[in-house]
Order: C-alpha cells, then sequence, then structure tokens
C-alpha cells in the first residue's frame, strides 16, 4: 500500500525515546510512530483502524504454525524412510517360525501401544530417555526388549 510522506519535526528527548523503542522492537521509527498515531486516534469519527500489532501477531502464528506443519511433514517422512529402510534389510521369516514371530510381535506391538497411551496420558515423552523397565516396564505392558517364546 502506497504511503504518503510527512515530515515530523520532535524534540531531541523525544527523539530519542523513539529511536530506543524501534531498536528494541526490531521496528523502524515511522512504524513506531504511525502505530502511536493510530492508537491516539483510533476509534475517533467512526473509524476504528485495526490495531497493527494484532496483524502481526496473526503474521507471526502463521508463520509458527507453517513451521509446525512442515516440521510434522518431516517427522512424517523420517518415519516412513524408517520403515521402508527396515523392510528392506530384514531377512524373511522361515515358514517354521511364522506363526511363532506372529505371535511375539503382536505381543510387542501391543506393549508398544501401552507404552505410547501411558506416555502421551502422562504428558512425557518416551524420547527424552524415561524408557520403562522393570516395575515401570511391568505397569506399561511388559518389558519392551523381551522375546515371546
Amino acid at each position: 500500500m502506497p504511503r504518503k510522506g510527512i515530515t515530523v519535526y520532535l524534540t531531541r528527548d523525544l527523539e530519542v525515546k523513539i529511536e530506543k523503542i524501534a531498536r528494541d522492537q526490531h521496528r523502524s521509527e515511522s512504524s513506531v510512530i504511525a502505530e502511536a498515531v493510530r492508537a491516539r486516534y483510533a476509534g475517533r469519527d467512526g473509524d476504528p483502524l485495526p490495531p497493527v500489532s494484532d496483524q502481526r501477531q496473526a503474521s507471526r502464528l502463521d508463520a509458527r504454525l507453517d513451521k509446525v506443519i512442515g516440521e510434522g511433514l518431516i517427522v512424517k517422512e523420517v518415519l516412513l524412510l524408517f520403515i521402508r529402510v527396515w523392510l528392506e534389510h530384514n531377512p524373511p521369516i522361515d515358514e517354521a517360525l511364522e506363526d511363532s514371530a506372529a505371535a511375539s510381535a503382536e505381543a510387542r506391538f501391543e506393549r508398544f501401544l501401552q507404552m505410547v497411551a501411558n506416555a502421551l496420558r502422562g504428558g512425557r515423552s518416551i524420547s527424552g530417555g524415561s524408557v520403562p523397565n522393570g516395575e515401570d516396564a511391568a505397569s506399561a505392558g511388559g518389558d519392551f526388549g523381551a522375546t515371546a517364546p
């Protein structure tokens, strides 16, 4: 949006204050003065002006949301790549062991789901190094590293 330039003459102490505010907020001096004028005269003559800070905050929230979505997509891709590599590098199971391997996998998967549910319920992260063992493992559904017969 094109703006018309206005020259404003300020006292030296007021100029120093505006320079400090602009520097602290990483903004231009013009934007600080424009926001002050907007705040001073907003709502007069039935012309409510939207605060610039609300627009700026909405832009920041949009940027944060875009970042979170992007990070979620990266996590998804990493997980899918891990699964693909894992499937490519694991040898097939002998037919004689398929039934016991399927039962063991089912039991491990159920324990895994229980651990995830417990971690989410408690608001803590398993990735933070607090993998349950001993008595904690029993409450989470068993020893995660154990194999079923």
